[in-house]
């Protein structure tokens, strides 16, 4: 019985697996046709849509299902829920479509088959996000649901009123309107879809390898430049697939081991890897998913969230530079060496990335639609790759592979998008989110720098263990109005609340991309996690920055006040990594490393609360200044130590 099952299960995969890029290439022809053309109403759209969206992630699940290591009866119990929750997408799929303009019309008063489709519906998005994104995101969506349903059993005043079963399913599976599974349909259908496309077609057209060569270009210049290479492959990576974990897996495989070779530990390979691909979501053109939602949410165009995360996404990116700088001081295992650099590969490959991103990016900017730049972003992006010579064209099983890239994270994250939307739902109907807020606000009691704090440390809370845009998503109801109460800006509150969504993916106990990185390097947890809360230590200075001078979210408004900040943040980030690793340049002394540590963050925040540049910026500015002339006047010998 047992050999049954596991043949089962991987003939079941090895069909899945054939099966995954045509099915992918039809829809994605079918999204790139709505581009330009309307083939139906907007819910008929977003419905065949999240269908398309579940028989996929159904197809992904019985690839990713039989696992070696577990049993011939669960390995069988994966594939049949993720067949069967397939076949239950595509009734209910089919049913929703053809009659949502009745549907439209008597819900939330609807008949027992359409009660039975919805709940099942709903029943097939949890088996997959369960199947997909595993155990805690797709409890949490049971638990919205449940509470929704069994609320007002709660003896408190607070508890919302009973909730009758015909109003919970035409709400939650989305009857009449976009709400509950189709809440962030069109943000899935209409904006980020063929955006994740390109990216995954990027890896296929062999620009994502293309970017190994340029990392190893810079970091040539440096002692342990292999760690610098890997930041910058890591975070050109992550521009354009908008998911850590995902960009871990994929850029991680390359640079770990490299770093590894180079003389870094499993633990410091592995937080370097996190922490790039980490604050890669800041950067554009695609950043996290969480920007789409946060456009949505203010209303705004998605290119005026890309200006507003510029400057703290380059900020983070530098932070973790001056980090592997002190790192790399601080160690004598880590040796200097040039890697070899195919530049012919770079100049025949890199157009193709630079005129196809260019093309995206001016779309953009111009407010045009992002399926639209994403469309003509992939159609530029295939033209100028098959201009290249033949020995850096891609094979067709290379741009397959980049096919089933991309259809693999845009599916996850619309997936994810539905699941969530059964939560935001919740929170928004029952009044549970605003309750929340308000506790937050009580809490803080209207004190700027209590309700920061509190924020920060639920959000963090808030997205362990899930994905950054469900993180943000619940911290945009519960956080961000408890910000906005106390006197932020709504784009500076959303922005606080989206950074701390993003950090919480490396946030013990759950922390998905230490998990993610550690099983790449085989480090350890702990000590992986020690080594990214070292290394990333300042960044948790950045969102407080600009929420004491918004400009730095506003580059065309950015003056003299931002600069002083700035500059100000990079001493501060230059003193404290000097004073956790002991090493800015060269190797400190005990007091040095004491005051180090003293001048730098206190320092800074200091300013931040007063704006007194002597109190706040003197002292560490002289600090840095004796350091670096101490290095530059030849006091240290060729590995950092002071001489005697």
């Amino acid at each position: 019985m047992t050999r049954l099952l596991d043949s089962v299960s991987h003939r079941a995969a090895r069909w899945a697996a054939h099966l995954l890029v045509p099915a992918a290439l039809v829809f994605i022809g079918y999204q790139m046709l709505t581009v330009w053309v309307s083939l139906h109403g907007s819910m008929q759209h977003y419905t065949v849509h999240l269908t398309g969206v579940l028989l996929l992630a159904a197809v992904i699940a019985v690839i990713d299902g039989p696992d070696m290591r577990k049993a011939a009866w669960s390995k069988a119990l994966h594939v049949l829920a993720a067949v069967t929750a397939a076949l239950v997408a595509m009734i209910a799929g089919w049913f929703l479509y053809t009659n949502l303009g009745t549907l439209e019309f008597t819900q939330p008063f609807i008949d027992a088959k359409a009660l039975v489709m919805g709940a099942l519906l709903v029943l097939a998005v949890l088996v997959l996000t369960w199947l997909l994104w595993g155990f805690p995101l797709a409890a949490l969506c049971a638990l919205a649901v449940a509470y929704f349903a069994y609320a007002h059993l709660i003896p408190a005043t607070w508890a919302p009123s009973h909730t009758r079963p015909n109003l919970l399913v035409s709400t939650l599976a989305g009857y009449g309107g976009p709400r509950g599974l189709f809440r962030f349909m069109p943000l899935s259908a209409d904006m980020i879809f063929l955006l994740l496309v390109y990216g995954g077609l990027l890896y296929g057209a062999g620009v994502i390898g293309m970017f190994a060569d340029v990392g190893r270009a810079i970091g040539n210049f440096f002692r342990g430049g292999i760690a610098y290479s890997a930041i910058v492959a890591s975070s050109l990576i992550g521009m354009v697939t908008g998911q850590a974990v995902s960009n871990i897996a994929l850029s991680g495989g390359m640079t770990i081991p490299s770093m590894k070779q180079s003389g870094f530990t499993k633990e410091q390979a592995g937080a370097i890897e996190v922490l790039a691909s980490t604050g890669s979501q800041l950067l554009p053109p695609i950043m996290g998913l969480g920007a789409f939602l946060m456009a949505e949410i203010l209303g705004v165009a998605y290119f005026e969230i890309v200006k507003a995360a510029i400057i703290p996404g380059l900020l983070f990116i530098a932070t973790i530079m001056i980090g592997v700088f002190s790192l790399v001081g601080s160690s004598e295992s880590i040796p200097y060496e040039r890697q070899p650099v195919d530049w012919d590969r770079i100049l025949w490959i890199m157009p193709s990335f630079l005129v196809s991103l260019s093309v995206l990016v001016g779309l953009l900017y111009l407010r045009y639609s992002p399926a639209m730049a994403g469309f003509l972003g992939i159609a530029s992006l295939m033209v100028l790759t098959f201009l290249r010579p033949g020995r850096y064209r891609p094979e067709l099983h290379q741009l397959a592979g980049g096919v089933r890239e991309g259809i693999r994270i845009a599916i996850y994250l619309a997936l994810m998008l539905a699941a969530i939307g059964l939560v935001v739902q919740t929170l928004s109907t029952t009044g549970a989110g605003i309750s929340l807020g308000r506790s937050i606000s009580a809490i803080g009691g209207g004190s700027l720098p209590l309700t920061l704090l509190l924020g920060m440390a639920i959000a963090l809370l808030i997205g362990m263990g899930l994905p950054t845009p469900a993180a943000y998503a619940l911290i945009a109801i519960v956080v961000v109005p408890a910000l906005i109460d106390v006197g932020l800006a709504p784009l500076t509150a959303h922005m606080f609340g989206f950074y701390f969504a993003i950090m919480s993916t490396l946030t013990p106990p759950i922390a998905v991309g230490v998990l993610t990185a550690m099983r790449i390097s085989g480090g350890t947890f702990i000590g992986t996690t020690v080594q990214c809360f070292m290394l990333g230590l300042v960044c948790f200075l950045i969102p407080y920055a600009f929420v004491a001078h918004p400009e730095i979210l506003s580059p065309s408004e950015f003056g003299w006040g931002g600069a002083l900040a700035l500059a100000f943040f990079f001493v501060a980030t230059a003193l404290t990594s000097a004073a956790v690793y002991g090493a800015l340049g060269r190797r400190l002394r005990q007091w040095e490393r004491v005051l180090a540590g003293l001048a730098g963050p206190l320092a800074y925040l200091v300013y931040l609360a007063t704006g007194n540049v002597i109190a706040g910026g003197v002292g560490p500015v002289l600090l840095i200044a004796f350091l670096a002339a101490s290095y530059l006047g030849g006091g240290v010998d060729h590995r950092g130590k002071l001489r005697a």
